[in-house]
């Protein structure tokens, strides 16, 4: 029994650690903070609340299939997985509209949009996005112990926000880097173009 819980947290982590260097994970939320002119702080508080509710949404899944069995897995990743490359695309061409239809004019006060809908938005990306190769992991041990189905949330969140957030640090200085002042009536365009490749790559990636 030792053995299997170890492997069952082994499983946790490196499963929630693939999870978590997936570009929807991070490079969103660089992009996304660039665009809206938030520095590095607010960035990652909200990469960390949206890493969090993307555990919860996860782990509520989990404790679901842990009771009503495996079957629900492929119903889950059939109709609610897709969301998030929807919703990744969606704010994409938001962007790009906003970006073609502002005024034409050379000034630094840009309109940008409206941080409650854009960290919203972001949420809801992730939230409609669970961890799938987790769940059967809450499925094993689901014949073990609540406590271990708990244990292993918090090894889910743990994993996946110190993930996310570390390679959003990298992803916003990187992008911090990027002179857009020498396009800056094409910003928004290119940060939501990059937006909508990666709501694509979420749907290629499933296949």
């Amino acid at each position: 029994m030792h053995d299997t819980t170890i492997g069952l947290i082994g499983a946790t982590f490196f499963i929630a650690l693939t999870h978590a260097v997936m570009p929807n994970h991070w490079m969103p939320f660089a992009l996304v903070g660039k665009g809206q002119k938030w520095g590095l702080t607010k960035t990652l508080l909200v990469t960390a609340i949206a890493g969090l509710g993307h555990s919860i949404t996860t782990s509520i899944i989990g404790f679901i299939i842990a009771l009503l069995g495996y079957q629900i897995t492929a119903h889950a990743e059939a109709i609610v997985e897709p969301l998030a490359g929807i919703v990744l695309i969606i704010i994409g061409i938001a962007f790009i509209v906003v970006g073609r239809f502002r005024q034409c004019s050379h000034s630094h006060n840009h309109a940008i949009f409206s941080d409650k809908l854009v960290v919203v938005s972001l949420l809801m990306m992730l939230s409609c996005s669970p961890c799938i190769a987790v769940l059967p992991i809450f499925l094993a041990a689901s014949a073990y112990n609540w406590g271990m189905i708990f244990s292993l949330f918090a090894i889910l969140t743990v994993t996946t926000v110190s993930g996310m957030v570390a390679l959003t640090v990298l992803a916003y200085f990187g992008v911090m880097k990027i002179n857009l002042c020498k396009v800056e009536h094409y910003e928004k365009e290119i940060i939501g173009g990059i937006l909508i490749l990666v709501g694509i790559a979420v749907f290629l990636m499933r296949h």
